[in-house]
């Protein structure tokens, strides 16, 4: 018989390890004060309770819940169309989403269409955008895997797209000129489980990055200016045409992030660290796509200005080689003068001992 004791103590000890686990992906280089689990939007297996439902998400369209594995938005199969979304709006001013997913099919080289995250004002409206409704009002994240029209970029395609609820999202050309930033990633047949991490702190930037490469490697798809969203709602959405892949959401963990201060100072301080140009992280740019390019571009010369900067180590290096150069041109300097010398001396003794005889 197990003790309460012994109970407590397991949950205790189990509570900490599930967070642990949950919040691998948690962004090491956050400036926050803390960070706390937002359970009203996290999701794991099994997904749903006895009665097939959950108390914080819903779902639709073809979507199909494995309790053991995921929540396949679609099947691989053609014209389908799924969603699962939040019940509640996230209350939280900055916060961090961290989804594994994965996408597959059958056919080595024709796939599609995608899928997306969405963070906006409406929720569980099915429509032609990746499985949402077109004049969306907010933040979507799309994942597109099949190109629609020839583009410059190759795919899969990743893109941030903001509507104020005034714009019908171009199918026709994958939203090509309608897009905040984009990237280009491996999400299919990948060495790890791919997970993106979405990172979102107001006023100042957000980011998307990715790992699909190495397990808990992270690679930056953008990181811009913040959009104004207005305690949105959190959706993922997708859908398949005359091609088509199961897109499958394996977990879902949300943290809000906790800043002790937002003084205006310290929004620009913030801004200053992330973008690295008082005058690229104007608040006055920041709500155009443009202004978002322009402060991205400023960001990435930076970081590349950082690179090109050398490190402590590189210095000391360097000022070792610098030593180890003059020396040996001492060295060689001192030994041809000294048998310069030498030679001189030996020839003057034989000039004399002539001279002599």
């Amino acid at each position: 018989m197990v003790s309460l004791g012994t109970l407590l103590a397991l949950c205790l000890y189990a509570v900490p390890c599930a967070y642990a686990v949950r919040s691998s992906g948690v962004n090491p280089e956050l400036n926050a004060d803390a960070i706390v689990p937002l359970r009203t939007h996290s999701l794991f297996s099994p997904f749903v309770d006895s009665s097939l439902q959950n108390n914080y998400w819903d779902f639709g369209g073809h979507t199909i819940i494995d309790t053991n594995r995921y929540v396949r938005l679609t099947q691989d199969r053609q014209s389908e169309s799924g969603w699962l979304w939040s019940r509640l709006p996230i209350e939280a001013n900055d916060f961090e989403i961290t989804t594994e997913f994965v996408i597959k099919g059958d056919s080595p080289t024709q796939h599609g269409d995608g899928f997306a995250m969405w963070l906006t004002s409406t929720r569980a409206k099915e429509g032609p955008v990746f499985g949402n409704q077109d004049y969306f009002k907010g933040l979507g994240v799309i994942f597109d895997t099949y190109p629609n029209t020839p583009h410059r970029s190759v795919f899969p395609r990743i893109s941030a797209v903001y509507n104020n609820g005034d714009m019908s999202y171009d199918m026709a050309h994958d939203g090509e000129n309608q897009d905040i930033v984009s990237c280009t990633e491996q999400l299919r047949r990948t060495p790890v489980e791919t997970r993106l991490r979405f990172t979102y702190v107001r006023d100042v930037y957000m980011e998307l990055a990715i790992q699909n490469r190495q397990w808990n490697q992270w690679t930056s798809c953008f990181r811009v200016p913040a959009v104004e969203l207005q305690h949105p709602y959190l959706g993922f959405t997708a859908s398949t045409g005359g091609v088509s892949d199961s897109h499958n959401i394996v977990s879902v963990w949300t943290n809000s992030l906790v800043y002790h201060s937002r003084s205006p100072e310290d929004l620009e301080r913030e801004r200053l660290h992330i973008f690295g140009d008082k005058q690229g992280s104007r608040k006055s740019n920041w709500w155009s796509g443009s202004g978002a390019s322009d402060t991205s571009s400023t960001a990435h010369r930076t970081t590349r200005d950082d690179l090109r900067r050398p490190s402590i180590i590189k210095r000391f290096f360097l000022g070792v080689a610098f030593l180890i150069k003059w020396t040996l041109i001492l060295v060689v300097v001192s030994a041809a003068g000294y048998f310069g010398y030498q030679y001189y001396t030996a020839r003057t003794r034989r000039h004399t001992r002539r001279t002599l005889a």
